[in-house]
């Protein structure tokens, strides 16, 4: 197959497989829901002259939004669908790459597919900051596999390469750096277990300038933009907020942790299956392994396995099926069958989203439009989405932005009668309008709060899941209030 027209089939593959399956941001779809609802926020908050982090906030890196931001300038949607698939195309080119350095044309072909299959299982939403960091973890991994097969040490151009992508990393999520820094780590082991000062030395000192590369726009951009303030809100965002968020999650349903962790077991179990072909790669991958978990805590959701698929890529380039072929087959078929359970998901959105419930979507924004006209354009920045979660912040979308800074973002006073008190010596008043939704989730206090203080100015009925015309799942009404001085 000549370069050209690869390089086409695999473009042609990732927009195609966005298209289909980035429901928040494919044409195909209404749906504007989860995390990526939060960072089109703020992304429109930076073109709308909000400083990151202190008007609004969101605990992910500024690159990210920096990314939504261009793309909502440039035209929206369709330009982050556009963007989407270029970096899912340069994921493939980098795995396609890796894999040539052991695999003929054949199982190259068929290993790429199963990338891809693994890609979708664990893909959510769409837009999700595993999925743009992918380019950026599996060029390192490319890098050192070269190194490993040539038998020759990384230059120090590559370091400086792979720090870069740890920069990069850092400003979107840093947890997914975790990926590939069990690499670096074992690189740096290896010098000083060696003696070899000199090349720890060169080789830290490149991986450092690199990242500081990275830094110092991001830091000098805050520090413009809000002084001193700006730049610890920012390494806040960055870094301090996920060891808050790690620890204030709700816990995973058992549904979903079992097939989860019998995932992750059959990978490792195969990595130390392979353990003597390929010491200098399956221990790395298992630092990255172990560092990658440990970083998300008690977290366990299944989109977050995407940034260790350039992992599960570089297996699938060294494993060798040997005397323990039995054994190894069985681990292979735990994987598959936990892979089956994850692929349900996102073909059921297809039916769910897609075909079924595209009207009622269309029915639920039109009526969030029309409550939205009681709010005055100058007061569409100053909306506090209480208890809607993704579902307020998606139906906001190209009408307003919902106020967030970090003391309402904060999961330890996310309650309305705590934004009268200080939090660091920052005081917050409440909200001019709130949206709220009187369910289970209301606590009484805090309805008591709303009530006293606010008055009522729209409502309307929200059903979370409807098929064929019949309620499935969550059915309430939403309302819009409004601060009575």
């Amino acid at each position: 197959m000549k370069k050209g027209f690869q390089y086409l089939l695999l473009f042609l593959v990732s927009f195609v497989f966005v298209t289909l399956f980035s429901r928040s941001t494919s044409f195909l779809y209404i749906f504007e829901g989860a995390d990526p609802s939060i960072f089109k926020q703020m992304g429109r908050a930076v073109l709308n002259g909000k400083i990151m982090y202190i008007d609004y906030f969101d605990n992910k890196g500024c690159l990210l939004y920096f990314i939504h931001a261009f793309c909502l300038w440039l035209g929206g949607d369709i330009f982050l669908l556009l963007f989407q698939a270029i970096s899912l195309f340069v994921t493939l080119l980098i795995w396609n790459k890796m894999l040539a350095l052991y695999r003929d044309r054949r199982s190259r072909m068929i290993c790429l597919v199963a990338a891809l299959v693994m890609l979708c299982c664990f893909y959510g939403a769409g837009d999700q900051t595993q999925e743009w960091c992918l380019p950026f973890i599996s060029y390192p991994l490319l890098l050192f596999l070269r190194s490993y097969k040539s038998g020759t040490d990384l230059r120090p151009r590559q370091l400086f390469v792979i720090s870069l992508c740890f920069g990069v990393i850092t400003f979107i999520q840093v947890n997914n750096a975790c990926a590939f820094l069990g690499f670096v780590a074992y690189l740096w082991i290896q010098y000083l277990l060696k003696k070899d000062f000199k090349k720890f030395l060169v080789s830290a000192t490149c991986f450092l300038a690199g990242w500081i590369l990275i830094v110092i726009p991001c830091v000098l951009y805050f520090y413009i933009k809000a002084g001193w303030n700006g730049v610890y809100e920012m390494v806040y965002a960055s870094f301090l907020s996920n060891l808050e968020y790690m620890g204030h999650q709700w816990k995973t349903r058992l549904t979903g942790f079992v097939p989860y962790c019998l995932f992750l077991i059959s990978v490792i179990a195969l990595i130390v299956l392979d353990f003597k072909n390929n010491k200098d790669v399956n221990l790395p991958i298992l630092l990255s392994l172990c560092l990658f978990l440990g970083s998300f805590g008690k977290l366990c959701n299944a989109f977050y396995l995407m940034a260790i698929l350039p992992l599960c890529v570089m297996c699938m380039v060294t494993l060798k099926f040997d005397d323990k072929r039995v054994v190894k087959y069985g681990f292979s078929s735990v994987i598959i069958l936990c892979l089956a359970f994850y692929l349900s998901n996102p073909l059921l959105h297809l039916t769910k989203d897609l075909i079924l419930q595209k009207e009622q979507e269309r029915i639920i924004y039109k009526d969030f439009h029309h409550c939205l006209e009681t709010v005055p354009e100058e007061d569409r920045d100053s909306i506090f989405n209480y208890n809607l979660y993704w579902h307020g912040t998606s139906m906001m979308q190209h009408e307003g932005l919902l106020q967030c800074n970090r003391v309402l973002f904060s999961s330890l006073v996310f309650n309305l009668p705590s934004l009268m008190k200080e939090e660091t010596s920052k005081k917050s008043t409440p909200p001019k309008w709130i949206i709220v939704s009187f369910d289970k989730y209301l606590e009484k206090h805090d309805a008591y709060f709303i009530l006293e203080n606010y008055k009522n100015r729209c409502s309307f009925h929200y059903n979370k899941r409807i098929l064929n015309n019949t309620n499935i799942g969550d059915a309430f009404d939403v309302y819009l209030f409004q601060r009575k001085d």
